[in-house]
């Protein structure tokens, strides 16, 4: 069975593991989500200016269509 000061050392190591995972926690969410975040909205406005467009030629063809 491990003494004190050994169990006290481990300890210790797993804090600094958990340091460090919640260090890279908030990177990925400070860092990463934003860039993710701005790559949907991107996205977002190209697919709302094709479906404007498709929107206008159904339009206009409607129109044709009807006239």
């Amino acid at each position: 069975m491990k003494n004190v000061d050994e169990l006290n050392v481990e300890i210790e190591k797993i804090h600094g593991d958990i340091r460090l995972i919640e260090q890279s926690i908030k990177t990925i969410e400070t860092n990463h989500l934003a860039h993710i975040q701005n790559s949907i909205q991107t996205i977002n406005r190209v697919l709302y200016g094709v479906g404007f467009m498709l929107f206008t030629q159904l339009v206009l063809i409607v129109r044709e269509a009807l006239f």
